[in-house]
C-alpha cells in the first residue's frame, strides 16, 4: 500500500516536471521570438538612411502644407486664376502625397501627419487675410515652397540611396516644376494688378 502511494507521488512529481519543462520552453521560445522582432525593427532602423528620412519628412511636410494652404485658397481667394491654381494644388499634391505616404510605409519610414510649428503658424496667419491681400500672400508662399520642392526632388535624384524614392522624386520633379512656373506667372501678374490699383488710388 505505501509503495503503491509512493509510486503515486512519483508520477504526480513526473508530471508536474514535465509540465513546468514545457512551460519553461515556451517562455524562451515566446522570448526568442520577442527579441528576434526587436533585432528586425532595429536592423529596420539602422538600414534607413539619414537623407532618404529627410527627404521623405520635407517632402512630406511642404505637401501637407501645400495642399492646406491650396483648401484655404479655394474658399478665401478673390481671383478666380488663384482658386483655379488652388484646387490644382490640392488634387495634384493630394496623389504625390498618398503615393509618397505608401511608399514610406511600405519601408517602415516615419511621415509627418501634420504640419510643424513653423508652418502651421503660417497657415494660420494666412487664414487671417482676405481677398487681394490673400491672393498676394498665397501666390507668394506658393512660390517659395515650390522653389523648395524643386530644389529637393531635384538633389534627391541624384543622392538618395532607396532606388523607389529616388524614382519617386524623379517621376514628381517636372510636376512640381510646372506647378513652380505657373506660381511665378501668377504671382508676377498679380502684383503687376495690384501695383496698377495702388497707383490709380
Amino acid at each position: 500500500m505505501i509503495m503503491k502511494k509512493y509510486n503515486h507521488y512519483l508520477l504526480i512529481a513526473a508530471s508536474l516536471l514535465v509540465i513546468s519543462c514545457g512551460q519553461s520552453d515556451a517562455k524562451k521560445e515566446a522570448a526568442q521570438k520577442e527579441e528576434l522582432a526587436d533585432t528586425v525593427k532595429t536592423t529596420d532602423v539602422l538600414q534607413i538612411d539619414t537623407k532618404d528620412a529627410s527627404f521623405v519628412n520635407n517632402a512630406g511636410q511642404g505637401g501637407l502644407l501645400e495642399v492646406q494652404l491650396s483648401q484655404l485658397a479655394k474658399r478665401n481667394a478673390l481671383n478666380v486664376n488663384v482658386k483655379n491654381y488652388a484646387a490644382m494644388m490640392v488634387t495634384d499634391h493630394g496623389v504625390i502625397n498618398n503615393d509618397l505616404k505608401k511608399l514610406a510605409e511600405g519601408k517602415k519610414m516615419g511621415i509627418p501627419t501634420a504640419l510643424g510649428k513653423e508652418l502651421q503658424d503660417r497657415v494660420d496667419s494666412l487664414s487671417l487675410l482676405s481677398s487681394a491681400g490673400f491672393d498676394l500672400k498665397f501666390m507668394e508662399v506658393m512660390v517659395a515652397a515650390h522653389k523648395k520642392d524643386v530644389s529637393d526632388f531635384e538633389k534627391a535624384t541624384t543622392t538618395l540611396k532607396d532606388q523607389d524614392l529616388k524614382a519617386f522624386a524623379v517621376k514628381n520633379l517636372p510636376t512640381l516644376k510646372k506647378h513652380l512656373t505657373e506660381a511665378e506667372t501668377l504671382n508676377a501678374t498679380i502684383n503687376k494688378k495690384n501695383t496698377a490699383n495702388n497707383n490709380k488710388m
